[in-house]
């Protein structure tokens, strides 16, 4: 870090005094030193690779050229960091630089690309689709992909009830959470209210991993992918302990929410319910509902962009001919409310009819 460090610094240095060197004022100095300032001011507060890609990540919508060095940076801070290399391909084949794009896309694939489905999407390399370097290095990814993705996608986790809250008679409900885009499955103990409803938590991972490990999307066309793999959760589940499956409630967020959304609105049968948190997604929202006698509760902020609110609309006209909707608008936007840890058991508590 403290070499590439020193070379930024001194770049900084060189062009400022480039500048001065031609005349130019005190005023123009300032300038380019403000250019250069997001750069500078990376390099000397990020501890490691991982800070500089967070960095370079704001950076890519207002200064593709400060992102790419803040991901070469990264690139050659941790030689094995596969994604600075691609997201630095990106960015040049974005500004119509194929030369470099390739050689940054080789580079990844030399550390052991393997987020197949990511490259084959990404709209950068449009251009580059049919060249041979981009071929060899998609197919290589997509190969590394299927070998990697097994025992990830649809993972579960669990997180039942403290142990203080009573067992039910039956069997006990199960809370169905599907994650927002990027995320995964994973449920920690700031969850424990939740679950402790009395209902089972049970997170899933989902469709297809992006280019992380742990971060996942939920795929289309369509939701019978996400069906299944909630299906396929809900078996594992039933193989370690009881649950009622009659009571199966589906929370989700964003990208999340909408596919939980759109599974009561497909799979009435399989579904008592849902908990829709601020939806979100580039699918359609379903137009049609086989759902009746359901609960919906859609809980969006007022600061969300105009899409988050459409869909949000579109929910709740679609579970509105025969089923119970509730709703709630927070001061937020594309998050959880403040009061999350409070309000989200209370939804759940009249999802499942337990209000008391």
């Amino acid at each position: 870090m403290k070499t590439l460090l020193g070379i930024t610094l001194a770049t900084a240095m060189t062009l400022c005094t480039a500048f001065l060197h031609a005349g130019e004022s005190q005023d123009a100095e300032d300038i380019a030193f403000q250019a250069l300032k997001p750069v500078v001011t990376a390099l000397i507060n990020a501890s490691d690779a991982e800070e500089l890609m967070a960095r370079a990540d704001t950076l890519e919508a207002t200064d593709t050229l400060q992102a790419i060095a803040l991901y070469l940076a990264a690139n050659r801070e941790d030689p094995k960091q596969m994604l600075a290399p691609y997201r630095v391909a990106a960015l040049f084949a974005r500004r119509g630089d194929d030369t470099l794009a390739e050689r940054f896309l080789q580079e990844a694939d030399a550390r052991g690309m393997w987020f197949g489905p990511l490259l084959a999407g990404d709209e950068d390399f449009a251009d580059l689709r049919q060249t041979a370097t981009f071929k060899t290095v998609l197919a290589n990814a997509q190969q590394r992909y299927k070998k990697i993705a097994p025992g990830k996608i649809g993972a579960v986790y669990v997180l039942n009830p403290s142990s203080g809250i009573p067992a039910p008679a039956a069997c006990r409900p199960v809370v169905v959470w599907l994650h927002g885009y990027g995320i995964n499955g994973e449920l920690d103990e700031s969850y424990q209210p939740l679950a402790d409803t009395g209902a089972i938590i049970l997170g899933i991972n989902g469709t297809e991993m992006i280019d992380r490990v742990n971060s996942f999307r939920w795929i289309g066309p369509g939701f019978e992918g996400t069906h299944q793999v909630v299906q396929n959760g809900l078996k594992e589940l039933a193989a370690q302990q009881c649950i009622d499956r009659k009571r199966v409630y589906l929370m989700g967020f964003s990208q999340g929410s909408q596919h939980a959304g759109a599974l009561l609105a497909q799979h009435p049968d399989d579904y008592a319910g849902a908990l829709l948190l601020s939806p979100g997604g580039q699918q359609a929202t379903p137009t049609v509902s086989k759902a009746r006698g359901k609960r919906v509760f859609v809980i969006n902020g007022k600061l969300e962009g105009p899409r988050n609110q459409q869909m949000s609309a579109d929910f709740r006209k679609l579970f509105s001919n025969g089923n119970e909707v509730k709703s709630r608008t927070h001061e937020g936007g594309h998050s959880f409310p403040d009061d999350w840890s409070t309000s989200f058991p209370q939804a759940l508590r009249w999802l499942m009819g337990s209000e008391a």
